[in-house]
């Protein structure tokens, strides 16, 4: 989606500096609303990692991709990574498009536990400004652990996903958005889809 407003700042260097389209955060990757894997974006569906997509929507606008800084949310704090032109192997640029592969954590029973969910990022372009989009994402599939793998995290709870939004201080996971029977999150964001979670929400007894 392409904002409307001031002018993105423009850097010494070359480049402007843009926002992520604010409905795309607050979510993890399971519970955006798209579902692709593609095997050239990052490839997938994985064991124990996610794939998020990137895109700018007004490609011949805005140009492509110099770096991204991207911002998560997991049990453990908050978390910030990078693309830049240097491809990875969990990550990189392709032109108007940007991927990176994060830990979904898998348990020892095959559950998938402590994933990231996205809540911030910033892109610098080649173009003019705007925002860009969560395209998509290709989680991960859970399943029997694979011979060697750690398994991370304790399993997805209600006071766990607490920890991880007062931790954060994500606001668009306040209880605030809590509404209806059953923990279901409500909110504009992504989050109405998460997860009915008993307990999510102070004082609900599920």
């Amino acid at each position: 989606m392409i904002g409307l407003g001031s002018a993105a700042p423009v850097l010494a260097g070359g480049g402007t500096t843009i926002n992520i389209d604010p409905a795309d955060t607050g979510t993890t990757a399971a519970a955006f609303g798209t579902h692709a894997c593609d095997p050239n974006l990052g490839g997938g569906p994985f064991q124990a990692e996610d794939v998020w997509v990137f895109a700018l929507p007004a490609a011949k606008q805005q140009g492509t991709f110099t770096s991204l800084t991207i911002e998560f949310a997991t049990e453990g704090g908050p978390v910030t990574e990078t693309i830049t032109t240097t491809p990875a192997d969990d990550r990189a640029i392709v032109g108007d498009r940007a991927w990176i592969r994060t830990p979904a954590g898998l348990s020892s029973t095959g559950e998938l536990v402590n994933p990231f969910a996205l809540t911030n990022a910033t892109a610098v372009i080649s173009g003019t400004d705007g925002t860009f989009d969560l395209a998509q994402t290709c989680p991960a599939t859970g399943g029997t652990p694979s011979p060697g793998l750690p398994a991370t995290g304790a399993g997805i709870s209600g006071p766990t996903l607490g920890k991880l939004a007062a931790g954060a201080a994500v606001s668009s996971w306040s209880a605030s958005y809590c509404s209806s029977r059953n923990g279901v999150v409500a909110s504009s964001h992504s989050l109405s889809r998460f997860i009915r979670t008993p307990g999510f929400c102070p004082g609900r007894a599920g």
